[in-house]
């Protein structure tokens, strides 16, 4: 669906414009004619009808204006707005956009759906409900209640909150900072960050984005669209809920490894995105991405300092941001040693020493930006008796006029002395930081945004499942059973070559001790075994280290014991060989509402929420080696301090196993698998949970 005329009207109606300047709808009509829109113009309201106002001519209805209007923006009460979207659809209208609340947020979700179920039926393209509106500052376009009409920028900035849009409006307005196009979503009926994202990717005058989110609406087709649009422009996304409080209750470790915000993280950062987590970075990401020369951020980092203590701690910070301070070629240093005293360190940070004038500045400065070695320069200062704060920011506006293929970052720290250095930096668009750390992070996630050159796309190829597999995953499901019995898990593992423990399922005890004879002196597990006991080590329900009849007696017994206190549903004794010298570790599947399958590694055993070592992938994926990799498990079963590496390779192979089983087997929601013991050979699940429900 094209959005041309969304952006880009050449008729908007105003439904519920007021002649009363205090009503929102005359602050939106208002709104347009200041913005210099250049289409026509209509109001909206009964008691209006037949007369003008500020010259503008006023309807009663939307069905009674004379041509199909591009934009429809409605501020009447949200009673009144399905009557009013009905209108729209009768004149033929194109775009929606309701600002008015007292929708879904308000508990009134079924007016909202039905109103949006009606634009999508007629082809109408809906914005909101409950947003401020949206600006076009390229086009003329000031659609929203918004205070101000921001100045015309390269940065597209969309928001779910009208709150923030306000206050991002009024920090920008005194900052400086413009916009190609800034949109208030609202409730996300239609139009939602996906959507918006994919309009925009091509426009000539974003050259950025930057995202408010509160959630996300189509996880998906977002991520989709983000991986393309990131390999060219950054996307800058902030979404609040971090909070573990927010996380609901799981019935597997693996749930409680994976609640919602961890997934959206692993799902940003594998499409590229920059991901900030307070208002003070959004702003530096804002203001960046407006003042630079360019977006790239790549390549070395150079610091140019007064101070030791100073570049020694920023030299830290950009260890921590995975920036890379390079040292100077030899050619370099020849020239900065030509123009600094004898004191100077010419290493990284270049320090030019307390007395350093602005003259010393200058030409370190000149040397650096000429060498071409350095991408990115942060030039800082502290106040010191010979120090010309003002005479040095002069010094750097000049060089970054000339070298315009550098960025050049300031962080002038202090207070009285600096101040109207600072502000001639800023007077200039040359960024300038209270502290190095705003600049040095933000530089570190710019970096890590451009080394994204997105993630393969991943497809997976679905095979048949064997007849008598899909017939006992539907009698379980049938049944009612939270999970699958053991006997149709060990159908399932058999079928994709999973690794696990000989093992028996019992409920005769002669039987059971008649399996272990043939494996003793070998050590075996006893374990409860029912769909029923999810965390078996809290109800008592394994044995270990089992290795003759006395011992086997006293284990059976006591597991019989529990299976009739708690009252558990077929129920049974598993039996199992014991795996020994191994690396505990986990492998689960979960899903997400927002982004379907969801795969976690790391280490396992009973210590795996306390240690919480773990990395994601959201399935389809194949790069199950990395995935191992950034796990500190991962690092362990490699070798360590002269211990002989496990089997990696056979484990990342029941990584992808267990991917193409849970893809193949639509039933199966999650997959605990905890601990997946890993020895010099073999990757054994020895504990595997199939979750229904």
């Amino acid at each position: 669906m094209s959005l041309s005329t969304f952006f880009n009207p050449r008729s908007v109606a105003v439904v519920g414009v007021s002649a009363d300047e205090s009503k929102l709808g005359a602050v939106v009509f208002k709104n347009l004619i200041e913005a210099g829109f250049e289409g026509t113009l209509y109001g909206v309201n009964p008691k209006l009808a037949g007369q003008e106002l500020k010259g503008k001519k006023c309807f009663a209805s939307v069905r009674d204006i004379p041509e199909p209007v591009d934009l429809v923006v409605l501020l009447v009460p949200a009673r009144f707005c399905e009557a009013a979207v009905d209108d729209a659809i009768a004149n033929g209208a194109k775009n929606v956009s309701i600002i008015t609340a007292g929708f879904g947020e308000a508990g009134h979700k079924d007016l909202e759906m039905s109103i949006a179920k009606k634009c999508l039926d007629a082809g109408i393209n809906l914005l909101g409900p409950n947003c401020l509106g949206h600006i076009s500052t390229f086009d003329k376009l000031n659609a929203s209640f918004a205070p101000c009409f921001p100045l015309q920028g390269n940065v597209a900035f969309i928001s779910q909150s009208g709150a923030y849009c306000s206050a991002i409006l009024d920090w920008a307005e005194e900052k400086g900072i413009g916009f190609s196009h800034f949109i208030s979503i609202g409730n996300k009926a239609d139009l939602n960050e996906a959507s918006l994202l994919e309009a925009i990717q091509h426009d000539e005058h974003t050259k950025a984005f930057v995202f408010y989110l509160e959630g996300l609406k189509k996880g998906q087709e977002f991520l989709r669209v983000l991986k393309e649009v990131s390999k060219t422009k950054p996307c800058v996304i902030m979404e609040p809920g971090k909070s573990s409080k927010a996380q609901a209750a799981s019935l597997s470790h693996t749930g409680s490894l994976a609640p919602n915000y961890r997934v959206l993280e692993i799902a940003l950062q594998r499409s590229g995105a920059i991901q900030v987590y307070t208002t003070r970075e959004l702003f530096g990401a804002l203001e960046l991405l407006q003042h630079v020369n360019h977006t790239d951020f790549s390549g070395s980092v150079g610091i140019l300092t007064n101070a030791g203590g100073v570049g020694v701690l920023s030299s830290d910070l950009c260890e921590e941001a995975h920036l890379d301070l390079a040292r100077p070629s030899e050619a370099t240093i020849e020239k900065l040693r030509a123009v600094l005293t004898a004191e100077a360190s010419v290493g990284n940070p270049i320090d030019v020493v307390g007395d350093a004038k602005a003259d010393r500045y200058e030409n370190a400065l000149r040397v650096l930006c000429e060498s071409g070695e350095y991408k990115n320069i942060i030039v800082l200062l502290t106040p010191q008796m010979s120090t010309e704060p003002t005479e040095t920011a002069e010094a750097v506006v000049k060089l970054a006029k000339e070298y315009k293929n550098v960025n050049i970052f300031c962080s002038f720290i202090g207070g009285q002395r600096v101040r109207e250095a600072v502000n001639l930096l800023k007077a200039a668009n040359v960024l300038a930081y209270d502290y190095p750390t705003d600049c040095i992070r933000l530089l570190g996630l710019m970096k890590a945004q451009m080394a994204f050159k997105g993630m393969p796309e991943v497809k997976a190829e679905l095979r048949e499942v064997p007849a008598e597999i899909r017939e006992d995953v539907k009698k379980a499901v049938a049944d009612g059973l939270a999970s699958l019995p053991q006997s149709t898990m060990n159908k399932i593992m058999d079928h994709y070559g999973i690794d696990y423990p000989k093992c028996g399922n019992f409920t005769d005890k002669a039987e059971a001790l008649a399996f272990c004879k043939k494996l003793f002196p070998a050590p075996v597990v006893l374990k409860l075994s029912a769909p029923d006991a999810l965390h078996k080590t809290e109800m008592k329900g394994i044995y270990l280290n089992i290795d003759d009849e006395a011992k086997f007696n006293a284990a059976f017994d006591e597991l019989t014991a529990t299976i009739a206190k708690f009252q558990l549903k077929n129920a049974s004794v598993l039996i199992q060989e014991m795996i020994v010298k191994a690396t505990e570790t986990i492998i689960g599947v979960n899903s997400d509402k927002n982004f379907g399958r969801v795969m976690i590694f790391g280490t396992g055993g009973i210590y795996t929420e306390v240690m919480r070592d773990t990395t994601m992938r959201i399935l389809p994926a194949n790069d199950f080696d990395a995935m191992i990799k950034e796990t500190k498990v991962g690092t362990i079963l490699n070798g360590v301090r002269g211990e002989e590496p496990k089997a990696v390779g056979p484990l990342a192979e029941t990584l992808k196993k267990v991917q193409e089983l849970v893809l193949e087997i639509p039933e199966i929601k999650s997959i605990d698998g905890n601990p997946v013991l890993v020895t010099k050979d073999r990757a054994v699940v020895v504990d595997f949970k199939m979750l229904l429900k």
